[in-house]
């Protein structure tokens, strides 16, 4: 069985724009980039896979469950990171990964220096001050912060400088 099935997934918005009968499978292990032109519908099928939408026909199953009907489930072992990040303006860096933190009942601060580490980032400032590449770490940092058996990654180098990407 495919960790990830997407079969025949649509999702019309009219006028040319959506998803149309889009189908695959990723197999545990297996690294699979989903490439396109803008609008080819790569963040829509993400966000069905990340339970955010109800296909209009088709199915998006992760671990064998429907995306849309058991979101709350199969996000338990997803690390996200979506395509433009949005952060809330009153936290700092370290505010923000220790709420992730939380709600992932995840508190592994090795795992999390290490991360720091790697992408070279001190999560001090407050998040409505931080540069696009800065707010990008940190979205990266909290998506592989619980270690997830799956990750889904949305443009993850945009916004990054050359050698970070």
């Amino acid at each position: 069985m495919a960790l990830i099935e997407v079969d025949h997934l649509t999702k019309n918005y009219g006028h040319g724009r959506g998803i149309f009968s889009v189908s695959f499978q990723i197999e545990q292990g297996e690294v699979f980039g989903f490439v396109g032109p803008n609008g080819a519908g790569k963040t829509t099928t993400i966000r069905h896979l990340m339970g955010f939408s109800n296909p209009q026909s088709g199915k998006a199953i992760i671990n064998g469950m429907p995306c849309f009907q058991r979101a709350s489930t199969i996000l338990q072992d997803i690390g996200y990171l979506p395509g433009e990040v949005a952060l809330p303006d009153g936290l700092t860096g370290w505010q923000f990964i220790r709420m992730i933190q939380g709600l992932r009942n995840y508190h592994d601060d090795k795992r999390l220096q290490y991360l720091l580490d790697k992408f070279r980032f001190d999560p001090a400032d407050k998040t409505k001050n931080m540069s696009l590449g800065n707010k990008r770490k940190l979205a990266i940092v909290t998506a592989f912060l619980a270690d997830p058996k799956i990750l889904i990654l949305d443009e993850p180098t945009s916004g990054l400088d050359p050698v970070m990407q």
